[in-house]
């Protein structure tokens, strides 16, 4: 009763609700069905106003209390539409099926309270996609007739899911289609529908379609496929076209195949054994047949040969398929007979007779020498490609007529197609007769030697066959011959001593015998023994010379018994004595025999490192065996030679000894005494090691008695060794100097040293002469007494000579005390210095026994007393006899130059006097006393007297030429000699010299030259011979004349051009110096420097004669023997050279300095060093306050000759200059005694410090 009351009560409950929301909701939204992407629209309103309302989402989401317009978020696709107050739609735009479900309208009144309504929004799409799966639309597809297939169609994504229907040929199928769907998550459904399908030959060309409808959006779908039926073809037919009525071997036969139907068309093909022979079908559209037609030419083989037609297509899971099987007639093909084809006497035979494949089967026949056999069995062997027929048959040896140890068989084979035959030829064996060997008879057998034997078997059935062994061993090598019915084997057998005893065996064999007949040789070898030995007696194992020795000789394995023979060293004496004892005994190698010998001796020292030989031999034997024993023979050591040993040498040279000593064993301590005592290695400049004596630049102290104490484990032995050092004999001591009174006698005395001493070592010489009148104390003192006197004094020599090395000259001097005598000399009577500087003035006496000097300037009353800021001097002694004072002078003036100064020589026994001059720097004089001094076949060696030289240190130049060369060659020379290499052999050279000081200045070369010819090849002197004249003197006097007048003509000429250049120079001259006066600060001082100094001309390699354009002068000259050079100075003191073209380049500032190292290199060289902004570094004179020009040289070098233009900086073409212009009568840097300029013209890089130009000083024409 209480659950009828509560449900009476719910249900009046939700009935008065119901009624309540009905009265409230004006209009409440309905469910809609949208099409995806359409708008929809919920109306909510209600009677009552005003209202507070919003809409619930399908998600449950609140979409708020919004006003009309657009909703935020959703994509901006819902909005609230609002007309009055009491009203609230729900605008849904382009709806999708996130919007399917259910929306709430929520209402609130304030009075009536909250009320709610929904309404479902249902969301249609049409499928998506409708397809047969796996099957391209509107494709054809290859169906197989009577096959199940099952077929897919889908209907992808829709909603509600659609209705899928299968037709085929338009007609709907109802059987067999099984359909359902899938729900998406996105709510759609996808729909299937599968088709059981059985294919008939009917539905080629039919449609077959899947239809999917889809009623809520009234959409329609179709996809269709066109099946393709594949059947297969009926089953193959052969027809015969051309056959013969019996098909043998060469026939031709053409076999028809067709089929009807098939799709597609079937490939028709023939096979035999499963292979393809035939591949060529065509096929009937209209009949829809097809035909393969397949022609051939049968053999033998194609009998009972299977053609096989096959037909196959895309249907067909086996091929279709029909065969012919042909039938050929053919004769045998071949025919075999086996069996033994050979046996022994009285032996059956079984032979059996087979044929090969025949059509028809073929019947054998037997023939035994040419008779026929009856009653033949036959069997026969039927086979797929035709008959095999065998036959067989049985003889006996003993029943048929054997010929010749043979029998023959044949077997025949015949059928209609042919017939087939075949022979065998049985052998009837026999045995031979017992061998037989020869050869070796009487014949003594050695080893090494070669034995040949023969083995012979008479008769037998087939010949014997006849084999050597060894033993077991099988020899090979034989020679095997049949001679009628005899076999032969020959063989050779190297003999060695592994034979001997032996037994060689020869064996008779041939198919009659079961066991070989056999013959043996039993052979008895002669050989020497392999090896001998020879050993020492093990209880003694060290040979000692004097002790007896017992040597063993062992003969091994030999046959016969060995004879046995001992050989000493031939150094063994006449008297050499040994005793032997032999005992043998049977070996069993080879069955030989052992020979054993033994001896006792006294060994000598002369037996070491010889051998003795024991040998074996015997008269049967073709070689004999010996061993060799090498004797050590154990000795003291010994000198080689007899005697003390004896060494001389000369001093400061070395020498080495090996003292050679025979030891047994070797040395093996060495012990060294000097004169009795010991050292070790090493006494003052000699070394002892081991055996070796040596001395390494030995003196005189050296010399002694040396013992070497050598010895070895068996004694030792003392050698004496004397060493002498002999060294050249020299002077100990000499009588020098004697200074005496004229007519006193006075003693000199010379003791000398030396080894070896000899009778005449020491000898007083004077003037180069032998002194007779002298006593000899011993052999090394000599005493001479001489009268003193002006005549007797002067140099003695003692001469010391031993005859080694060079003799020992020592001067003693015998002075007579006399006056002082000045020494005269040209170059000791003249001095010259320049202005300012300082020169030396020498004089020289000859005087005894002293001498001093004094000076006197002319003009001054007393002697130079002491040294002074002007003048000094000093005093020398060069020898005994000379003395010299040397007076300087300083600040050189013209004082100086004016006024000569005397020279006094002054001692107890009186004085001399002489005046020397001083002058400025003057040019050298020439050397006097020019001599050859030696004479070589490619040198030549000079020496000379110096002059006067000019006031500066000076070098010698020695000019020569041979006679056929027209140039000179120069050497030069700081001392008064010279040696001249690398001449011609036999050949004449003219030699001339002159000097050349330190500041330039040279000298006239010496006149007349010498002449002088080196020495043949063959050094010997060669005759001296006129030159002849080339040309005849006619034309050297027509030549003369033509020079003369050419040479009047250029005098004339040089005079006219002489006369118009110093006009034009003239006005130049006064047009500088009007420029000059002119004081604008934008002009210069102009200095000139005048011409080249007549000079030697410089010759280009291939002419004589060169002019000055090759040698980098301007060819605008205006003369031939000058060259204007302007130089301008810029107040800063500097001086530019002015561009004759130009006037002067401002930018060339250049130093004037000579460079002293340029004079070692033209020495050296004959070319000045190259400089690319100079033509010749040469020193330019300074001139002094006072106007006087003076040299000087910072070095000793000298000017060069000839100077390398190479690197000039000239745009001119240059010649280098090689060789000098022997036609020039001057030199190219000869002063002729004066100060001129010389090549001033070229400038140093450095520039050149100058003096304020005053034209005062210019005389005449600036040049």
């Amino acid at each position: 009763m209480l659950v009828a009351l509560l449900t009476t009560i719910v249900l009046q409950w939700l009935r008065l609700t119901y009624g309540v929301v009905q009265n409230f909701f004006k209009e409440e939204p309905r469910n809609q069905s949208v099409l995806l992407g359409e708008d929809a629209l919920l109306k909510c309103s209600a009677h009552e106003s005003p209202l507070v309302s919003q809409w619930r989402n399908n998600d449950g989401s609140l979409l708020g209390f919004h006003g009309a317009g657009k909703l935020s978020g959703h994509e901006g696709r819902f909005s609230y539409v609002i007309h009055s107050p009491d009203e609230k739609h729900l605008k849904i735009e382009n709806v999708t099926l996130r919007d399917d479900g259910l929306f709430e309208c929520q209402m609130i009144h304030p009075s009536l309270g909250a009320y709610r309504t929904s309404a479902f929004v249902n969301v249609l799409v049409s499928p998506e996609k409708v397809a047969i799966m796996d099957i391209d639309p509107d494709s054809v597809i290859n169906v197989v007739e009577g096959n199940d297939y099952n077929l897919s169609c889908m209907a992808a994504n829709g909603k509600p899911h659609a209705v899928i229907n299968w037709y085929i040929h338009g007609k709907k199928i109802e059987d067999g289609v099984i359909r359902w769907t899938e729900m998406n998550a996105n709510r759609t459904v996808t729909a299937f529908a599968i088709l059981s399908w059985k294919p008939r030959k009917s539905d080629i060309g039919a449609v077959l379609t899947c239809e999917a409808l889809h009623p809520s959006t009234s959409s329609q779908f179709r996809v269709n496929i066109t099946p393709n039926v594949l059947y297969p073809s009926e089953v193959p037919k052969i027809d015969v076209l051309s056959q013969p009525s019996l098909l043998k071997p060469g026939d031709n036969i053409t076999m028809k195949c067709s089929v009807v139907g098939g799709n597609p068309p079937p490939r028709l093909l023939w096979f035999l054994h499963r292979n393809l022979i035939g591949s060529n079908y065509t096929y009937n559209e209209l009949t829809k047949e097809t035909v393969n037609i397949y022609s051939m030419v049968v053999d033998a083989d194609d009998n009972g040969a299977v053609y096989e037609c096959q037909s196959t297509n895309l249907a067909d899971d086996v091929p279709l398929s029909e065969g012919i099987r042909l039938s050929v007639l053919f004769a045998p093909r071949s025919i075999e007979i086996s069996g033994e084809t050979t046996v022994r006497t009285g032996h059956i035979v079984a032979l059996q007779c087979r044929t090969g494949l025949s059509n028809p089967a073929a019947k054998i026949s037997w023939l035994i020498n040419g008779q026929a056999v009856q009653s033949v069995i036959h069997s026969y062997l039927e086979q797929t490609t035709g008959t095999v027929t065998v036959s067989n048959l049985t003889i006996s040896s003993t029943d048929v007529n054997v010929v010749k140890h043979q029998i023959n068989v044949q077997c025949i084979a015949v059928n209609d197609q042919g017939t087939t035959s075949k022979q065998l030829v049985i052998h009837i064996l026999s045995p031979p007769m017992k061998p037989v060997i020869y050869g070796s008879e009487g014949m003594i057998l050695l080893e090494g030697e070669t034995l040949n034997l023969t083995c012979e078997s008479q008769g037998g059935n087939p010949l014997a066959t006849l084999t050597w062994f060894r033993g077991v061993e099988k020899l090979k090598g034989t020679r095997n011959a049949a001679l009628g019915d005899i076999s032969q084997s020959a063989i050779s057998v190297s003999l060695d001593r592994t034979m001997n005893n032996q037994q060689l065996k020869c064996e008779a064999r041939n198919g009659a015998l079961d066991e070989p007949l056999v013959v043996t040789k039993s052979l008895t070898v002669l050989f020497p023994p392999r090896r001998v030995t020879v050993r020492q007696d093990r209880s003694k194992r060290l040979i000692i010379a004097g002790e007896i020795t017992k040597l063993f000789c062992l003969v091994h394995s030999s046959n016969p018994i060995a004879q046995l023979t001992w050989t000493f060293p031939v150094v063994a004496s006449a008297g050499f004595l040994f005793e032997e004892k032999r005992n043998n005994r049977s070996n069993q190698e080879y069955g030989g025999h052992e020979m054993e010998s033994v001896i006792e001796f006294i060994p000598t020292e002369e037996m070491d490192g010889g051998e003795v030989q024991c040998t074996a031999s015997h008269p049967q034997w073709a070689e004999q065996k010996f061993a060799l024993y090498s004797l050590n023979v154990l000795y003291a050591p010994r000198i080689v030679v007899d005697g003390a040993l004896a060494i001389v040498i000369g001093e400061g040279d070395d020498f080495k000894k090996n003292i050679t000593l025979r030891a047994n064993p070797p040395v093996s301590t060495w012990r060294w005494r000097k004169d009795g005592s010991h050292f070790e290695h090493m006494v003052g400049a000699i070394t002892a090691r081991g055996p070796v004596l040596s001395g390494h630049s030995v003196t005189r102290f050296d010399s002694g008695l040396f013992t070497l104490i050598a010895g070895n484990s068996i004694g030792t032995v003392n050698v004496t060794v004397y060493v002498t050092v002999e060294y050249a004999a020299y002077v100990t001591h000499i009588t020098s100097p004697v200074i005496a009174t004229v007519g006193k006698e006075v003693v000199m005395e010379c003791e000398v040293d030396g080894v070896p001493k000899r009778d005449g070592m020491v000898k007083w010489l004077h003037d180069e002469q032998i002194i007779e009148e002298v006593s000899f104390v011993g052999q090394t003192r000599a005493v001479m007494r001489l009268n003193a006197s002006f005549e007797t004094s002067g140099a003695y020599i003692c001469l010391a000579d031993n005859g080694k090395g060079v003799a020992n000259r020592t001067v003693a001097y015998l002075l007579v005390n006399r006056a002082p005598a000045i020494i005269r000399q040209p170059s000791l009577l003249r001095a010259a210095g320049p202005l300012g500087g300082r020169v030396q003035l020498c004089c020289r006496a000859h005087a005894v026994p002293d001498a001093h000097f004094q000076w006197i300037v002319q003009g001054q009353s007393s002697p130079v007393r002491r040294n002074s800021s002007k003048y000094s001097f000093t005093t020398l002694q060069l020898n005994y006899s000379t003395f010299e004072g040397v007076f300087y002078i300083s600040s050189l003036d013209r004082y100086d130059y004016q006024h000569p100064v005397k020279c006094f020589a002054i001692n107890r026994y009186g004085e001399d006097t002489v005046e020397i001059r001083v002058s400025p720097p003057t040019a050298p004089d020439t050397p006097s006393s020019l001599r050859v001094s030696n004479i070589t076949k490619n040198s030549l060696s000079f020496n000379w007297i110096p002059g006067f030289d000019g006031g500066s240190e000076q070098i010698f130049e020695v000019r020569y030429q041979t006679s056929v060369e027209s140039v000179y060659h120069i050497v030069n020379s700081s001392f008064p000699e010279v040696e001249i290499r690398g001449l011609q052999p036999a050949c004449l050279y003219e030699i001339s010299i002159r000097a050349r000081n330190k500041r330039g200045m040279v000298s006239e070369f010496s006149r007349p030259p010498i002449t002088v010819y080196t020495k043949d090849e063959y050094g010997m002197d060669v005759i001296s011979a006129t030159k002849k004249d080339s040309f005849p003197m006619s034309v050297i006097v027509i030549f003369g004349i033509c020079c003369i007048i050419l040479l009047l003509l250029n005098c004339f000429l040089l005079c006219y051009i002489h006369r118009r250049k110093r006009k034009r120079q003239l006005q130049e001259k006064t047009e500088m110096v009007r420029n000059a006066n002119n004081n604008g600060l934008d002009v210069r001082p102009v200095q000139m420097y005048g011409t080249l100094t007549c000079a030697e001309s410089l010759c280009r390699p291939d002419s004589i004669n060169t002019s000055r354009s090759e040698l980098g002068h301007d060819p605008h000259s205006e003369d031939d023997q000058s060259l204007r050079t302007m130089i301008e100075v810029s107040p800063n003191g500097y001086v530019q050279q002015v561009d004759p073209v130009n006037y002067y380049e401002p930018e060339c500032l250049v130093e004037y300095e000579f460079d002293p190292n340029l004079y070692g290199d033209v020495i050296k060289s004959n070319t000045l060093r190259r400089s690319l902004h100079n033509y010749v570094n040469l020193h330019h004179p300074k001139v002094s306050e006072n106007g006087d020009t003076t040299f000087s040289f910072a070095d000793r070098d000298s000017l060069s000759l000839v100077t390398d233009v190479d690197d000039v900086d000239s745009s001119r073409r240059i010649h280098k200059p090689r060789i000098i212009d022997v036609s020039s009568s001057t030199s190219l840097l000869a002063n002729n005694n004066t100060t001129s300029q010389m090549l001033s013209t070229f400038l140093h890089h450095g520039g050149i410090h100058t003096t304020p130009f005053n034209f005062a000083h210019v005389d005449g024409d600036l040049v």
